[in-house]
């Protein structure tokens, strides 16, 4: 089992509409359902490859209930769902029938209360407790400053236990990361400039951040850029990782499919080379379809054949 945490969940909504103009009536043709957030993502992912996945998440008021029902009648799953007094957010995608152009509307982030934060962690301690837990996986953005420490402390808890961590976030949840870090991290290049506080991040730039997750004792580092190269550090080496040229129907939930691919790989007690061509095949397989997490593990394993990687002297 790998528990999948996500702070900051949502019932996310893709409406197909027409070709609009902003002020126009649009009616739309369909609507669908699903729970976002990265970390329910990164559970679909790993539920593809067959690894058995619990989420782990707030959940508040009407909005909330339906997520958890969405999540065990659609997904599968056996959901960590925490209430809160605050209804979780919706997101509203607007999808223009026969193209790829999607509009996002988001509702703000939800308040989470010191108690609630520490009832999460206390739900996650019992979680790792259990016997079969192999991996955490920590994943987006934090809602509330009563949660931006929370990834920090669940770091620590499973270090204790010797379970190993997986993180994908950015911001105040990062900045607090603090004393234990996870066995590996991952940030898009855009998240890498706004660590550094720059506009950009060049391939420098990313390379010494991954240096300095090394020195802290991050055993696996990845730095995405969308289509562009991956930049890897894992343990002493580094790497270029170059994916297949796609024509992408929805990138949105690649790079959690990729941390599900890491993971998966991880466990599988890949060597560097090939787990780091795997976890960017599940994120081209993820971006080849519109639902966040749906790869195809056959396609990942032809996928995988294709990504070039190249060590860094």
């Amino acid at each position: 089992m790998i528990v999948c945490v996500t702070l900051n969940s949502c019932l996310d909504k893709t409406l197909e509409v027409p070709a609009w103009r902003p002020g126009d009536l649009v009616r739309g043709k369909t609507l669908r359902e699903v729970v976002g957030g990265k970390g329910n993502n990164v559970a679909r992912a790993l539920k593809r490859l067959g690894r058995p996945a619990r989420p782990a998440t707030f959940l508040g008021g009407s909005v909330g209930r339906h997520c958890a029902e969405l999540l065990r009648r659609d997904d599968g799953f056996d959901p960590i769902a925490v209430p809160t007094q605050s209804e979780t957010r919706e997101i509203l995608t607007v999808l223009t029938e026969g193209t790829t152009e999607q509009t996002a509307f988001f509702d703000p982030d939800p308040v989470i209360t010191p108690k609630e934060a520490e009832q999460f962690a206390d739900e996650i301690e019992r979680a790792l407790a259990g016997r079969g837990v192999a991996a955490l996986t920590l994943s987006g953005s934090s809602p509330s400053p009563a949660t931006h420490g929370l990834f920090s402390d669940l770091i620590s808890l499973a270090r204790a236990k010797r379970i190993p961590v997986f993180l994908d976030t950015y911001g105040p949840a990062l900045d607090a990361i603090w004393g234990f870090w996870p066995m590996a991290l991952q940030l898009n290049r855009k998240e890498a400039a706004g660590r550094l506080r720059k506009a950009e991040a060049s391939d420098s730039d990313v390379l010494g951040i991954l240096g300095d997750w090394s020195r802290h004792g991050v055993t696996c580092g990845i730095v995405t850029d969308g289509p562009r190269p991956v930049l890897a550090q894992i343990r002493d080496h580094r790497y270029r990782a170059i994916p297949p040229t796609i024509k992408a129907i929805n990138p949105i939930g690649s790079g959690d499919s990729l941390l599900a691919g890491l993971a998966d790989g991880w466990l599988n007690q890949l060597e560097p080379e090939p787990m780091l061509r795997r976890a960017i095949a599940c994120a081209v397989s993820n971006a080849l379809v519109w639902d966040a997490g749906a790869i195809e593990p056959e396609q990942v394993d032809r996928l995988a054949d294709e990504v070039v990687v190249e060590p860094i002297d």
